[in-house]
């Protein structure tokens, strides 16, 4: 595993047990855009950590993976995680409040696995991917940022409902630039210069134990031609 990948599993590691942790949890159910603020934050930075640092460990599992089935996984943890139903409840029981940021985490981690994983989509694809994605969790966004309408038994300030919405609404904007930079970035970065082949020997294979006697009869050397004395050739008449 390279040290680039170390240090981003050990950062995610360490962040996203923090995460689930009962004073972080806590912490964030006090208001709605704290809770907010949390989910983003693993979205946008936790989450990608976590699956760049693992996918040398578990590269092959989720090969099969389709790319539509991480956006859905996203939007259902993420539409599901904002309904009042859920999060009402979740305000009142830390064990349902667990469940449902450990359901978060491991959606966003199937939505993230197709961009950090190598060999699967083209830059161009991934591009794509991200704006696609980044559509859907406009909708929740904009209607909490908006709306003057209290959804939220567990939270009765319009003011706060509002700022959660428009945390909801950059964080998906954030995202799909951030993502879109990187992935440019990567693609015109110059690319180390192929090995000169003309600076080493070329190594010639041994010929298979199958190939016919006469042929390595070629590698040895010619015998030496026996000394005699030359006759001259009469010239023609």
């Amino acid at each position: 595993m390279a040290r680039r990948h170390r240090a981003a599993l050990t950062a995610g590691s360490l962040l996203s047990t923090a995460a689930l942790l009962p004073p972080a949890i806590g912490f964030a159910d006090r208001r709605l855009s704290l809770h907010m603020l949390l989910q983003m934050l693993l979205l946008a930075l936790v989450i990608p950590l976590l699956a760049y640092g693992v996918h040398p460990l578990i590269g092959g599992r989720l090969a099969r993976l389709h790319p539509i089935a991480g956006i859905m996984a996203l939007n259902v943890v993420l539409f599901g995680s904002q309904l009042p139903v859920v999060l009402d409840l979740t305000t009142k029981d830390l064990r349902l409040a667990e469940a449902a940021q450990a359901a978060f985490m491991a959606g966003a981690f199937l939505f993230w696995w197709p961009i950090v994983r190598p060999g699967g989509l083209t830059p161009i694809a991934k591009i794509g991917y991200l704006m696609v994605a980044g559509v859907p969790p406009t909708i929740p966004g904009i209607t909490l940022a908006l709306s003057h309408h209290l959804f939220y038994q567990a939270y009765r300030s319009i003011e706060d409902q509002q700022i959660a919405g428009l945390l909801l609404f950059g964080t998906a904007k954030f995202a799909l630039v951030a993502g879109t930079f990187v992935i440019l970035w990567r693609m015109l970065a110059p690319q180390p210069d192929p090995p000169d082949w003309e600076d080493h020997e070329l190594e010639v294979p041994d010929l298979p134990p199958s190939a016919p006697a006469w042929l390595r009869r070629l590698d040895d050397e010619l015998p030496e031609e026996a000394a005699r004395p030359r006759v001259p050739i009469p010239a023609g008449r």
